[in-house]
């Protein structure tokens, strides 16, 4: 096994162990060995979190483990943030939460990381997230897109609340809702109005890309 591949297995199962500093330690490595932040997230980070997912998806866990695992995925994506490409056009805003009630943030984390890979600005507001707090981000940060996230069926509910607060202060139109989470489907996206659906992180990146294309082509509608 290649060094690099070995840095990557390492830093895998870490974050499957939840162990944080094995992580950061795996990544300082990983640097100082020449690797860049996007093949470390490309072949590490993103694979790891997709196996959590995987791995905690069912009824059957440990909640101290969900989220050992989520805090050592956070301490690696903080510690690569700095070392990240960013591409020199301005670049396409979304701002992503979880809603409010439900406290699950893996599954958006993985999301909020692949968009941001993929090359938008990600303003992430975190867990419970209420209404009022996207209303406020959507009038503060003029995103393209606002997406939410729901791991709960008892929360689902609150993403039709996000929509009818938007339409509320009269900016439904100004930006597209992507929602998304465990128990959420297309039918369920469709009957509360939002945009679109999606049910991964790599179906989020080509979604949120479809979404940004058709504000362009529809600009008026798009824009405060």
């Amino acid at each position: 096994m290649s060094g690099r591949t070995q840095i990557f297995q390492d830093i895998i199962s870490a974050i499957l162990r939840g162990d944080a500093n094995g992580v950061l330690k795996s990544i300082s490595s990983g640097l100082q060995m020449g690797m860049s932040a996007d093949e470390i997230l490309e072949e590490a980070m993103i694979p790891a979190t997709v196996q959590t997912l995987d791995k905690y998806q069912g009824a059957d866990f440990y909640i101290p483990d969900v989220i050992n695992a989520s805090h050592a995925i956070e301490a690696g994506l903080f510690a690569l943030k700095p070392y990240i490409k960013k591409g020199l056009h301005k670049r396409k805003k979304i701002v992503i939460g979880t809603v409010e009630g439900d406290i699950h943030d893996i599954g958006k984390n993985l999301v909020a990381l692949s968009l941001g890979y993929a090359g938008f600005e990600v303003i992430d507001l975190g867990v419970n997230v209420s209404p009022a707090e996207f209303v406020r981000s959507v009038e503060q940060y003029r995103p393209e897109i606002l997406a939410m996230s729901a791991l709960l069926t008892t929360t689902m509910g609150e993403m039709a609340r996000v929509i009818k607060a938007l339409e509320k202060h009269h900016l439904r139109k100004s930006v597209r809702v992507m929602v998304g989470g465990g128990p959420v489907t297309r039918e369920f996206a469709e009957s509360i109005g939002a945009d679109a659906y999606g049910s991964s992180a790599r179906e989020a990146i080509s979604i949120a890309q479809s979404l940004v294309s058709r504000c362009n082509e529809r600009e008026r509608d798009c824009a405060y």
